[in-house]
């Protein structure tokens, strides 16, 4: 699904910036099963090469040549090992990692400056700003994660999705095992408009508040 005529929203989670060929993913939350292991929960180590797959996909397809990671790519805290197997991931994708954007979530990041292309304030795309949204959000055309949106209808269904505005893009958590935040009972988000991957395409079901009326209906 094309928005802004730069952008490509992908069913994979990540957004493309066409004039650049660059794809832009957040929350990546490596290490997570580790993290969880370490809390005394029974869960299997899941490779990297694995949760990268369908980013690979994205790549391919829309034959991008650069990719930005919009923060949080790890979820405890930065680890040289993971970040060399980002690295051979890359390579082996043919793909320029341009730049890394620490998120709340990256405690140590900088201690991988001499291996990552770290950009602290962000980067731009064109006349679109990329950052990780934990802080105050600059006043221009923005893309970001950090929230992880999702559509949720009861206790059963959670949809990620992008949430996009007239000079906005939100993006969904690539991580499959991050929470999302419902849309529907964040104020803020109301004038958004809902676009959720379904299958092997993106669909816009429209501005939230809409969404949000009709469940009352």
């Amino acid at each position: 699904m094309q928005v802004h005529q730069d952008w490509l929203l992908t069913p994979q989670r990540a957004a493309v910036h066409l004039p650049t060929s660059t794809a832009v993913i957040a929350d990546l939350h490596l290490g997570y099963d580790e993290a969880r292991q370490r809390g005394g929960e029974a869960v299997p180590c899941q490779k990297l090469e694995g949760l990268l797959h369908p980013l690979g996909q994205v790549i391919s397809a829309c034959r991008a040549r650069h990719l930005v990671i919009a923060g949080d790519l790890f979820e405890l805290a930065a680890k040289a090992e993971i970040a060399l197997g980002l690295l051979r991931w890359v390579k082996n994708a043919q793909v320029e990692l341009a730049a890394v954007i620490p998120g709340n979530h990256d405690r140590g990041l900088l201690q991988l400056a001499d291996r990552l292309p770290i950009f602290p304030k962000g980067c731009l795309l064109g006349d679109w700003q990329v950052c990780h949204g934990d802080g105050k959000l600059p006043r221009r055309k923005l893309i970001h994660g950090h929230f992880h949106p999702c559509l949720r209808l009861g206790s059963q269904i959670a949809s990620p999705c992008f949430l996009v505005a007239r000079d906005r893009i939100m993006l969904p958590a690539y991580s499959a095992d991050a929470r999302g935040v419902s849309v529907l009972g964040v104020v803020a988000w109301q004038r958004f408009r809902c676009c959720i991957p379904v299958g092997d395409e993106v669909r816009d079901f429209g501005e939230v508040r809409s969404i949000r009326a009709s469940r009352r209906i």
